[in-house]
């Protein structure tokens, strides 16, 4: 695709978005606006990210083309996408034991300052 205004054209045919009158009112803009950039014309960034978060559709894609349209749903590359499982599986059983602990500590400190224990 040669422009940003043609992949706004596939996203609003695969969210099957025909009518743009209630995108334009749910981001704030006249529909007019949203015509103009179907051509690919000038968006602004609060805008286009606005019309991102709408369709729910990845802004890096929107505006270059990088990536897919759904990119901004996956898990980031060596991202913080770790369970506690896989955490405490690097641990030794003392220090999982030692985290455990603390974490319970944690927790009943919090309950008591939100007044969920009784202590």
């Amino acid at each position: 695709m040669d422009h940003w205004g043609e992949r706004l054209q596939q996203a609003l045919r695969w969210r099957r978005i025909r009518k743009l009158h209630a995108l334009a009112v749910e981001i704030g803009v006249d529909q007019s606006a949203i015509s103009r950039w179907r051509k690919g014309q000038p968006i602004s960034l609060p805008n286009a990210i606005s019309l991102c978060r709408a369709l729910d559709i990845s802004l890096d894609w929107l505006v270059t083309g990088r990536g897919a349209m759904e990119a901004h749903r996956l898990p980031a590359p060596g991202g913080f996408d770790v369970t506690v499982d896989a955490l405490f599986g690097q641990l030794t059983a003392s220090e999982a034991a030692a985290v455990r602990h603390t974490l319970a500590a944690l927790s009943e400190a919090a309950g008591r300052r939100a007044g969920l224990t009784d202590s």
